[in-house]
């Protein structure tokens, strides 16, 4: 477990309880490192100590390895040259702010988010469409998830952030397979880390749960 599998990790716990439909269609490179996992909000959950270890997490993440995301062959074949030089410049994913990544289907199935199967191996670039009644209709061919909600996970007995098995007769506090904090308090807008006794993110200004 490194920074580039814990900022993963985090980006679909993040996209999950607060941009949930970002599990199946694209978003930009800009929204990714801005909105979606900012360093300045999710250091300490990430482990990440200085902000240049976070860039080069994240353009770890784009270039593709470990096939985490998908991007355009341009972007991800310019992060891995810039990554492999021996005085790599990792702000350089900051050039394709404008660039559409999207999450790799099974990469996010095996962090416990179900995706049908007839839709494992793909999914669609649409947004749903409002009917007569309101209603949102997915376009035809999208990807339909299905979203365990965390306390199930909790239920479970397994890690919220890895779903990993933790060890029994003991209080536990900090995974022993991703190293995440489990005594934390999180937004469930926007995923960030909450005192236990904020009534009101201080991110985004949701209610606590």
């Amino acid at each position: 477990m490194d920074d580039l599998d814990r900022l993963f990790q985090r980006l679909v716990h993040n996209i999950r309880n607060g941009n949930a439909e970002y599990l199946s269609v694209p978003f930009t490179v800009q929204e990714l490192y801005e909105t979606l996992i900012p360093y300045r909000h999710y250091r300490r959950d990430l482990g990440i100590e200085t902000n240049q270890d976070y860039e080069m997490a994240i353009a770890r993440l784009i270039s593709g390895e470990r096939s985490y995301v998908r991007a355009d062959q341009e972007t991800q074949d310019r992060l891995r040259k810039e990554l492999s030089s021996p005085h790599a410049d990792p702000g350089v994913f900051r050039d394709y702010a404008g660039s559409r990544i999207s999450l790799v289907p099974e990469a996010v199935q095996q962090m416990g988010v179900a995706i049908p199967a007839q839709n494992a191996g793909g999914y669609s670039t649409g947004r749903a469409a409002p009917t007569a009644d309101g209603k949102l209709t997915p376009p035809e061919g999208s990807t339909t998830l299905a979203i365990p909600a965390m306390d199930s996970m909790d239920l479970q007995g397994g890690c919220r952030f890895c779903g990993g098995t933790m060890p029994d007769g003991r209080p536990v506090i900090y995974c022993p397979h991703c190293g995440q904090n489990l005594a934390a308090k999180h937004c469930a807008g926007c995923g960030g880390e909450m005192e236990p006794s904020w009534k009101f993110c201080v991110n985004c200004g949701k209610l606590a749960a």
